[in-house]
């Protein structure tokens, strides 16, 4: 089981060239300063960007090569933006539920009682997303993305958008969907 990544990325202001293979479980970081292609990275493997001469692979199955590209609703992954991106308007419960439109019942793995339950969302589940506070609203998105059953999870700076004393606040949840749901992160 691992996940392996071969991404030749020309942008404006930077060139990323990676080649590497990670364990198909567990939590892999990338650091690196602002502008170095961390989230131009991450954007590929969940294939919201193309890059002609690209290899993704996880676990055995080919995402993307010269013959193969699949799209994102069709990849096994969920994908926690920067900034969580909830819809303003919805409740939480309808946030985490959103994905869930697209993926047929005999994919799901994963229950949303189980995720809300993982990430203590119960007494958020009425509240609409443009009333919480940014762990609650990095909690949720987390949420969204692990509702849709995905084999591999990402998250851009998922720390970013929370003050100090939140971030060791939601830290374990950000440690316990791979511990919990057996997801590669």
């Amino acid at each position: 089981m691992s996940i392996r990544a071969r991404f030749r990325i020309r942008q404006a202001t930077f060139s990323l060239s990676i080649d590497a293979e990670w364990p198909g479980r567990g939590v892999v970081s990338l650091f690196g300063p602002s502008g170095c292609g961390k989230t131009t990275l991450l954007r590929a493997m969940a294939g919201l960007d193309r890059h002609p001469g690209s290899l993704f692979e996880v676990n055995g199955r080919t995402w993307q090569d010269e013959e193969t590209f699949l799209p994102p609703h069709r990849r096994r992954v969920g994908y926690v933006f920067e900034a969580p991106s909830l819809f303003a308007h919805l409740g939480v419960a309808q946030n985490i539920a959103f994905g869930l439109r697209r993926l047929p019942a005999e994919r799901r793995r994963v229950a949303l009682d189980r995720v809300v339950e993982l990430l203590e969302l119960g007494p958020f589940l009425d509240r609409r997303a443009d009333t919480l506070s940014g762990g609650e609203r990095q909690r949720v998105a987390i949420a969204r993305a692990l509702a849709v059953s995905p084999e591999l999870l990402l998250r851009a700076e998922p720390l970013a958008a929370v003050d100090g004393q939140r971030k060791q606040e939601i830290l374990p949840y950000i440690e316990s969907p791979h511990r919990q749901l057996d997801i590669a992160v």
